[in-house]
């Protein structure tokens, strides 16, 4: 079910981008990747689109995903998560550096976004 609070283009973003960080990051060759680089991997590390409340625009964030509701009356979607924990600089760049390697056109595409660890 769809957010309320978002527009048509918020919706599609969100789950045009929650669904490709979703393809990237919840793959084994990247749990290998961050494991050696943060000696650990914490679960469902990942990136999130969200929406500024002041101004509308897109931001991806970093996050550590755990799939479920959240007690809230909206639905879970691809790419939405319940907050288990939040993820620090060392782990916003760890996705970042990943993303860009593996993704290139998509590193560019989202570069555009505010980039912040949540």
């Amino acid at each position: 079910m769809r957010n309320r609070s978002y527009t048509d283009e918020q919706w599609k973003l969100k789950v045009k981008y929650d669904t490709a960080f979703d393809k990237l990051f919840l793959k084994q060759d990247f749990k290998f990747y961050a494991t050696s680089v943060l000696k650990r991997c914490p679960n469902g590390l990942n990136l999130n689109t969200e929406f500024s409340d002041v101004t509308g625009e897109m931001q991806i964030v970093s996050r550590c995903k755990i799939y479920g509701y959240d007690f809230s009356a909206v639905d879970h979607v691809i790419g939405d998560y319940y907050m288990g924990e939040h993820t620090t600089d060392e782990m916003a760049h760890v996705l970042i550096d990943y993303l860009q390697e593996k993704d290139p056109a998509l590193y560019e595409e989202i570069k555009e976004y505010a980039l912040f660890v949540g």
